[in-house]
């Protein structure tokens, strides 16, 4: 089926963000951040969502919890993108109080250490420390662990990460859009950079190298693609086939299929990247799959 005229419209607008001249998103970001410093984060001004956000510090995070008073049996651990450099956008919290008003269902979503100021080690010992409380104060919660493109390939790589030091893994994974191969070196990248609105090959390997910090971009900490997948269960991919990451996260789907690991992969046909996020119809049918899969 074809896309919406909403998708299509959608995807002008994002094509539209001017950047200075000489300059790219991650130079501006980066620039900014380091001119303000590290600082704690608010929520986006003027935003306007139905539920509400308490907010606490532990573990060395802010952590925003929705639904907090849920007495379900799932506990949802959100970890937001932005290519390890950018802080949660309004269209996070829009999207997550979408899914938090249809399902019955504790959110977490951790502020977690970004880049430049951090890389993924200290993210990895932050994030693992925060699981642990978690794991002491939610034992009988099923815990699920959702992420939107960065944030998405950090919940694979952690899942992995935990499965080594003998903690209990998500019981679920919901990944919107994941960045699974940091080193975008395959060539057919190239390909879908020009139908993909919001990615560029060029940026996001100056974040991954942020991120990374010297280490080998193909660790499985930073692409999971290389990781061992057979600690994972009940995957749920999400994915337009108009986005950069889309031959990638094909990819790992063949390997979680190869070592046989529970998946279902949900593709977006000549849509974005992270396309459930959008205020369009193929967005709401996502979030309506997305919260299927959680009252499972």
């Amino acid at each position: 089926m074809p896309k919406s005229r909403s998708a299509r419209i959608c995807e002008r607008i994002l094509k539209t963000v001017v950047i200075p001249k000489g300059k790219t998103l991650t130079d501006v970001i980066l620039t900014y951040r380091k001119q303000i410093g590290k600082q704690r984060y608010d929520l986006p001004i003027f935003l306007k969502i139905r539920n509400d956000i308490d907010e606490i510090e532990s573990a060395g995070m802010e952590l925003f919890y929705m639904n907090v008073e849920s007495e379900s049996d799932k506990l949802i651990i959100y970890l937001h993108g932005g290519a390890y450099v950018e802080e949660m956008l309004a269209i996070h919290w829009l999207m997550l109080d979408q899914i938090t008003s249809k399902v019955d269902a504790t959110f977490i979503i951790p502020d977690y250490p970004l880049a430049p100021f951090h890389d993924f080690k200290e993210c990895y010992e932050q994030m693992t420390v925060f699981y642990k409380k978690c794991l002491k104060y939610y034992p009988d919660k099923q815990i699920i662990l959702m992420g939107d493109s960065a944030g998405a390939g950090l919940c694979i790589g952690l899942s992995m990460y935990f499965a080594q030091k003998g903690l209990k893994t998500p019981d679920r994974l919901i990944l919107l859009s994941p960045w699974v191969e940091l080193s975008l070196e395959d060539p057919e990248l190239k390909k879908y950079e020009k139908t993909d609105p919001t990615l560029t090959i060029s940026e996001l390997q100056v974040d991954a190298q942020y991120w990374a910090n010297g280490t080998d971009l193909k660790d499985y900490r930073l692409s999971p693609l290389y990781g061992d997948v057979s600690c994972l269960k009940n995957v749920y991919l999400f994915t337009g086939s108009n986005e950069l990451f889309y031959p990638d996260i094909l990819k790992f789907a063949d390997v979680l299929k190869e070592h046989g690991v529970n998946y279902r992969l949900y593709i977006g046909e000549e849509l974005c990247h992270v396309y459930p996020a959008y205020p369009i119809p193929e967005g709401r049918e996502a979030i309506e799959q997305i919260c299927e899969i959680i009252n499972e």
